[in-house]
């Protein structure tokens, strides 16, 4: 397998993982009122932000 090939091996096997379980520990804090740590709002930002901007690269590379 080549270095790419590796490389998106495993944001796919990562990136499904921190986005549910951030998510989950987001919406927690939310429900039970607690602060929600700084490290946590930005992970779960540099993800979302990380997955949309891949997507946006992708489509705007295609046409």
């Amino acid at each position: 397998m080549k270095l790419n090939e590796w490389i998106d091996l495993i944001k796919s096997a990562v990136r499904p993982f921190i986005i549910v379980w951030g998510f989950m520990v987001y919406g927690i804090c939310v429900v039970t009122e607690v602060e929600i740590p700084t490290l946590l709002a930005g992970l779960v930002t540099a993800v979302i932000l990380e997955y949309f901007g891949e997507r946006a690269y992708q489509r705007l590379r295609e046409k």
